[in-house]
């Protein structure tokens, strides 16, 4: 068996036990929890404001 499989095992293993359970079990084994570090947002950018006087919104631009 390799250490591969030997996770798999657990991981199909833990699947089925409520998450407060799976930590209880992982902390037992000696794993630590740690704060995972933010992930940046990903945001699509606006168009800039076009600048036509043909064109009227009544969208602000903020």
């Amino acid at each position: 068996m390799t250490s591969g499989d030997a996770i798999q095992r657990m991981a199909e293993a833990l699947a089925d036990i409520p998450e407060a359970d799976r930590a209880e079990a992982l902390r037992g084994l000696g794993a630590k929890e740690r704060e995972q570090a933010p992930r940046p947002a990903r945001r699509t950018p606006l168009p800039a404001p076009r600048r036509d006087p043909g064109i009227v919104s009544a969208v602000e631009w903020v």
